[in-house]
């Protein structure tokens, strides 16, 4: 075995030496400035440049992957306040445009077509009475702000019912549509007095009309300020229906209110009303007789 090694060894040798002597001319060579070695040089370095590529391609990657997942990172932040701006932007826009439906409202509130009372309070829903048999509101405004039992409540579009019951703080209101509720109303059209009631879930009707009452489908019902607790000339309803038996005494009339009942959260209390919750029983006995 060291012979073998040995006999390898001074094969080697004289190799290395040839090779230690060739690189010591080219190295006088380069040093004497000749320019003997330039195409040389100039081959082995275009021969190199691959390698370098390759050799290089690791670091330039990762810069590449590194400027990706930056780039990435400062989009998706700047998403992120994009988003932010957009859903402040849209609460704003929100805001502003609940806003200006009150304005609206207030604004229909105030244009009011019929002669009404400067008294007039501004009030806004804040419960619906959870009772089936029992069609009430509950609204901001109380006692201590002049509220009181037996005011009429309007809206915009017409008679909205008559404050029942008062706190300090809230109002409870009964609306036209309860079946204890009865409004003295005239038909525009033919000047005729009547009691609209209430009907509850079933239909509204006017108290016991005779058969030939001049009234029909279409005809248009304002309060008539009889009793003296609505005012006088306001919307509350239209005439949707009239049956007339002529066997019967009285004709069925059905009406539908003109208030925004399931619609309006800002209404209008007229102060100064009477002191009782029960409908104006002067308003009907008149109408009677």
């Amino acid at each position: 075995m060291a012979s073998l090694f040995g006999a390898r060894q001074a094969q080697v040798r004289p190799l290395l030496l040839g090779l230690t002597l060739a690189s010591c001319v080219l190295l006088g060579i380069e040093k004497a400035g000749l320019g003997w070695l330039l195409p040389v040089r100039s081959v082995l370095a275009t021969m190199v440049v691959p390698v370098q590529y390759v050799a290089e391609s690791p670091h330039i990657a990762m810069d590449h992957l590194i400027e990706f997942f930056s780039a990435r990172s400062r989009l998706m932040r700047r998403n992120a306040s994009l988003e932010r701006e957009l859903l402040m932007a849209r609460s704003e826009t929100a805001r502003t445009d609940a806003i200006l439906a009150e304005n609206d409202r207030l604004r229909e509130l105030f244009n009011l077509p019929a002669r009404l009372p400067d008294d007039l309070l501004i009030a806004e829903l804040i419960e619906v009475i959870p009772d089936p048999t029992r069609y009430e509101i509950v609204v901001d405004k109380g006692g201590a702000h002049g509220v009181a039992v037996g005011q009429a409540v309007i809206d915009s579009a017409g008679v909205f019912g008559q404050v029942v019951e008062t706190t300090p703080l809230t109002g409870r209101v009964l609306l036209v549509t309860d079946p204890s509720h009865a409004i003295p109303v005239q038909v525009i059209r033919s000047k005729v007095f009547a009691i609209a009631s209430g009907g509850g879930k079933g239909p509204h009707l006017l108290d016991n009309p005779p058969v030939t009452t001049d009234i029909v489908a279409g005809d248009n019902l304002v309060s008539s300020g009889l009793g003296r607790r609505f005012p006088r000339d306001y919307p509350v309803g239209v005439v949707t229906r009239v049956v007339k038996d002529p066997t019967q005494q009285y004709a069925q009339v059905v009406w539908e209110p003109s208030a925004e009942l399931a619609r309006s959260r800002l209404v209008l209390v007229v102060l100064g009303g009477r002191q009782d919750a029960e409908p104006s029983t002067d308003a009907v006995a008149e109408i009677g007789d």
